[in-house]
């Protein structure tokens, strides 16, 4: 199926004409000849931004190696791949992009099901994910078309919602943090949902928001760039199962967590209500991951 909404009109291209496969309902090179889609581009910060907060409390934290610092290095690289995507509409970029997605699930994935079963080793479990990246790499060569590479995507994002739920509700900690666990696990799986009833109300409905938009005009028109809010909502959503899987990671070894000085707290302000900080600090301003 494709996902091409073609755009007439606006600046001549800096980049040359658009060679991506996928095209969102925002009109290309609207208000700039440097960037075709100023608002998709713009909605990327947010997970450049989270990324950056993740690994500032990671740093805070005093958590060692690059284990724990990985899902959020990879959240700031889809932030600059997919900004570089919808801002030149280029198939390299395009593919940049894409990856970028798998790569940050992927990393969370490993990380979740590496501690939380025992029914195949961690080493086995790396080189089958790789193997699954390598079949979606050839099957979107082969075919021209990101279809695989959107089942995989989704079909791993609702996947970590449900291993996470289910390793919350055998979770042995008081019921307050259980209880708030759950309800971030909801509402990241919520975000993540609307975040797609977005990306399928951008592309379903783009005649009748692309003529919506040309009546009201800018400002307001931009509220109505629902690609974008894909960005936001799915870059909240991720991020909120990243803290929750490094939360029962270190949770399920309390003697790694005792020895790393650091406790769970539930203090935190939606949709981050739980998160790690150390035993000494009881400020969830200062630690609030």
């Amino acid at each position: 199926m494709s996902f091409y909404r073609s755009s007439e009109g606006g600046y001549t291209p800096a980049w040359g004409p658009p060679s991506s496969t996928l095209n969102f309902c925002e009109e290309d090179y609207e208000f700039t000849p440097y960037i075709a889609e100023l608002m998709n581009t713009l909605t990327n910060l947010i997970y450049i931004g989270l990324g950056i907060k993740g690994l500032m409390n990671s740093h805070k934290l005093g958590e060692r190696g690059l284990g724990p610092k990985l899902p959020y290095l990879a959240l700031i690289n889809l932030g600059f791949a997919s900004s570089l995507f919808h801002s030149s509409l280029k198939y390299s970029t395009q593919m940049c992009d894409e990856f970028s997605m798998l790569i940050a699930t992927f990393i969370v994935f490993y990380r979740l099901l590496s501690f939380s079963q025992t029914m195949v080793a961690p080493r086995t479990l790396l080189v089958g994910l790789c193997a699954l990246m390598l079949f979606v790499a050839v099957a979107q060569f082969g075919t021209g078309e990101s279809t695989v590479q959107q089942i995989v995507f989704t079909g791993m994002a609702y996947w970590l919602w449900h291993v996470c739920f289910k390793l919350i509700g055998n979770f042995d900690a008081e019921e307050v943090v259980k209880s708030k666990m759950k309800w971030m696990a909801i509402s990241g799986i919520a975000f993540f949902v609307t975040g797609h009833a977005c990306w399928a109300t951008d592309f379903y409905a783009c005649d009748v928001l692309r003529e919506t938009r040309r009546n009201i005009g800018m400002p307001w028109a931009a509220l109505l760039e629902l690609h974008g809010y894909w960005h936001i909502f799915t870059g909240i959503g991720v991020y909120s199962f990243m803290v929750l899987v490094e939360c029962l990671r270190l949770a399920k070894n309390t003697n790694e967590m005792n020895s790393a000085g650091l406790r769970l707290s539930s203090d935190g302000t939606w949709p981050f209500t739980v998160y790690l900080t150390d035993k000494v600090s009881r400020s969830s301003k200062e630690k609030n991951i």
